[in-house]
């Protein structure tokens, strides 16, 4: 189906377009910048891509920081989900779900369809158009952006409705393929819809964002139950992992915005359940006396939760910084050495590993954070958030060449080439000038960011 969709937008052309569009979502301020929860959403999303019709296929899974309840798709593999959508979700099948038929879109390369009405446009006003998406949906008027970026006729505006209609359904049943596949509840989805339409019906004109972008009907819903049916016998997940809850719960802490609200939610549901049933609910409280600067109060809470499953980095980790924010030195010697047992007892552990380099950095133990960050680089793929704190574990420890590349790896990692050229040349410029060894690293390693730009550069060639 997505055969002449080439003749308008290539696979790099979107690969180019989804870098850009990538690069817009990252500089974001909507963008919620949490390694812990960022994880989850990549390695979720990571489960359906490994089960979709390409696999190969390159991804970027954002969680926004909005009440909305709302998700999108861009070509190259762009995927955004608000925050207000995951907490309306009560089960990770429901969330997957929604992942599952995003990434349809992707990979039935729907949106590029839709812009071969615009073929005359050169790649790089198409960027800003669909960018233009982006922008509308972050801002609460997503209707308003997609309008705008598409730039239809108000003749030719029922034909995209309808056009967008077939892409739900295909999305629908390709997405719930995908949700199979991965061994998720394929319940999740219709589930997920009728939850919507509920939703709809309750609010009236206040209805999730969501519903306008992927408009659920009854038949919709009817024929995503029929499927699931159809799908059930593939299910291996019968029971949500912990992992989901945990992490909806920390969202929902980080997203408060009135911290004595979110300790007062969270204590209710603790005083009705037990630790055994819903740790989920002490971990919330805790992390919400975090927030609420009850430091002690949090280590209360925490210390009984990680006694309940000792091995949970979640668990261990929300402890490590509640000592190290509680200011006094036991407690910080306590939370570190937390941080320190755990990181040496699962050492490939990216989100602990960055967790205590950080502690060290706050706690001035420079040195031994820059080697922790220099030998996870060494044995493990490399991530932006470990040159990230590398660059800033050296900055501090003034060695200010080494930031700047760190700093450069960093952007690179993100797909933001210039900023990543613009690192290297400050290097380059404070590096002593009989530094021969290390001028022409700088060299050419520069060299090879401004031909890998060029391959990416926005053009109508």
């Amino acid at each position: 189906m997505g055969a002449s969709s080439s003749i308008t937008l290539t696979p790099h052309m979107e690969e180019q377009i989804g870098r850009e569009i990538a690069t817009q979502i990252r500089n974001s301020h909507e963008v919620i910048d949490d390694l812990e929860l960022n994880e989850y959403l990549q390695n979720l999303g990571y489960s359906l891509v490994a089960n979709s019709d390409d696999a190969y296929q390159n991804f970027h899974f954002f969680l926004i920081g909005s009440n909305q309840i709302n998700a999108f798709a861009t070509p190259g593999g762009v995927v955004a989900v608000y925050s207000g959508l995951f907490l309306t979700t009560d089960t990770e099948s429901e969330l997957a779900s929604v992942l599952g038929h995003e990434i349809a879109h992707v990979t039935q390369r729907h949106l590029a369809r839709t812009f071969e009405k615009a073929s005359q446009m050169s790649l790089p006003i198409l960027a800003g158009m669909i960018a233009g998406i982006l922008l509308g949906a972050a801002s609460g008027d997503g209707g308003l952006g997609a309008a705008t970026a598409i730039g239809l006729s108000a003749a030719g505006q029922q034909a995209q409705i309808n056009y967008t209609r077939a892409n739900e359904k295909e999305a629908d049943r390709v997405g719930m393929r995908y949700l199979a596949r991965s061994g998720y509840n394929p319940e999740g989805m219709p589930g997920f819809f009728q939850k919507l339409e509920r939703k709809n019906r309750y609010t009236g004109q206040n209805y999730p964002e969501f519903l306008r972008t992927h408009p659920i009907t009854i038949d919709r819903i009817a024929e995503a139950t029929q499927r699931a049916e159809q799908y059930k016998h593939k299910m291996t997940r019968f029971k949500d992992p912990l992992n989901y809850h945990i992490m909806k719960a920390k969202l929902k802490v980080l997203t408060a915005a009135n911290a004595n609200r979110v300790v007062q939610h969270y204590l209710a549901k603790t005083k009705k359940s037990s630790l055994s049933i819903h740790p989920e609910y002490y971990y919330g409280y805790g992390l919400a006396l975090f927030k609420q600067q009850s430091y002690r109060k949090a280590i209360a809470v925490l210390k009984k939760l990680k006694a309940s499953d000792p091995q949970n980095t979640s668990y261990t980790i929300a402890l490590a910084k509640a000592y190290i924010a509680e200011d006094k030195k036991t407690s910080i010697k306590t939370g570190l050495k937390l941080l320190s047992d755990a990181s040496q007892n699962k050492p490939y552990n990216l989100v602990l590993t960055a967790n205590y380099a950080y502690a060290l950095i706050q706690t001035q133990k420079l040195t031994h954070s820059i080697q922790l960050l220099e030998d996870y680089n060494q044995d493990n793929l490399k991530h932006p958030a470990i040159y990230k704190l590398l660059s800033i574990a050296l900055g501090k420890n003034k060695e200010l060449v080494k930031a700047h590349i760190a700093e450069s790896n960093y952007y690179y990692l993100n797909g933001l080439l210039e900023a990543a050229i613009e690192q290297l040349e400050i290097a380059k410029r404070i590096t002593p000038k009989n530094d021969f060894y290390t001028l022409s690293k700088l060299d050419a390693r520069k060299r090879a960011l401004k031909e890998e730009k060029s391959l990416y550069q926005l053009d109508d060639n």
